[in-house]
């Protein structure tokens, strides 16, 4: 149950709805700061603003409806009625693209990539703040741990049924923390890659997919509340296309490199190890549903298989971008 902040005549003000809303703003002023320090472009940076508020609200109502459906009376009901229902981040995520995809298309910028850097780095912070709602709420949270009774890593709450009050762990305070974490990286890898020179629009973005990818292939995990596809109910959404976007990430960082400097015998034994990496992480999420006892073990070599996923990206990211010449692998 939502907790209500203010009460204005017969309308219900909940303090979740009032984190969101400091996360949305938070976004909006970390990404017109950064986007008019780079690109000087005032008409762009103000006209995919307002769009992608639009549109990410539609989407992330509708992402929600698709997984939640019995949540409301009907398709209708749930996008015209923003009263009360929830809301799913990957909308978010949808909407800012495709406004970014609109503004370039209309010739208001003509440097996609460096917009979706900004908004990558704003959109750290802006989750920073916004995952800080749920602790108004029950949602986003795992398991009951016994042996940890306070922050970071577990929150109370009641249980709706018994009443009984439950600690589980906090995913959505290591959710704000991760990304309060990356933000902090982002910014600082972005400003010292074009500093230098070497940077190159949209590698900020792409780090951003993979280590976010990452986290939330953990995270999500350890809901209780994830979102599922219909198709089947029990593979999450949200997981899926986290991986996607490390695979994305990975994938293009490696198609750079080849084109840089040709195919290497070394580079056989890096995507290798990025495979064998992402099978482990794969087998330790099977396992982990399977022996929920044994959670500590399985997510700890989970992330130890993504952060070698990660690790050896990011590297294949630096060997693309240095001069050859100055490179003592060939």
């Amino acid at each position: 149950m939502d907790q209500i902040a203010l009460i204005v005549g017969e309308t219900f003000i909940y303090w979740n709805s009032i984190l969101l809303t400091a996360g949305a703003a938070v976004a909006i002023c970390f990404f017109l700061a950064c986007y008019l320090w780079k690109s000087g472009n005032a008409i762009a940076g103000f006209a995919v603003v307002p769009l992608a508020l639009v549109v990410s609200l539609g989407l992330a109502r509708f992402v929600h409806w698709y997984c939640r459906a019995d949540s409301y009376d009907s398709f209708a009901a749930a996008m015209t009625d923003y009263a009360s229902g929830g809301y799913a981040l990957l909308g978010v995520f949808a909407g800012c693209l495709l406004a970014a995809l609109v503004v370039r298309v209309l010739f208001l910028t003509r440097n996609l990539p460096q917009m979706l850097d900004c908004m990558a780095i704003a959109g750290c912070a802006g989750m920073a703040v916004g995952r800080l709602a749920s602790f108004y709420n029950s949602s986003d949270r795992g398991q009951i741990i016994q042996s940890i009774q306070s922050l970071p890593f577990v929150y109370p709450v009641t249980n709706a049924v018994s009443g009984a009050l439950e600690y589980r762990l906090a995913t959505f305070v290591i959710q704000a923390m991760v990304a309060a974490v990356l933000f902090g990286a982002l910014a600082w890898f972005d400003w010292h890659s074009h500093r230098r020179g070497r940077g190159r629009d949209g590698d900020t973005c792409l780090v951003f997919l993979l280590c976010y990818g990452a986290s939330q292939v953990v995270l999500d995990s350890t809901r209780y509340d994830s979102l599922f596809f219909r198709s089947n109910g029990f593979v999450s959404m949200v997981q899926v296309l986290a991986a996607v976007a490390m695979a994305f990430s990975a994938v293009w960082f490696s198609v750079r490199l080849v084109k840089s400097r040709g195919f290497r015998w070394w580079n056989v034994p890096l995507w290798l190890l990025q495979l064998a990496a992402v099978g482990g992480a794969g087998y330790m999420e099977y396992y982990v549903q399977r022996r929920g006892n044994e959670a500590l073990f399985a997510y700890s070599v989970m992330s130890g298989c993504l952060l070698l996923v990660i690790g050896s990206a990011l590297l294949i990211r630096y060997l693309g971008s240095r001069p050859l010449e100055k490179n003592g692998i060939l």
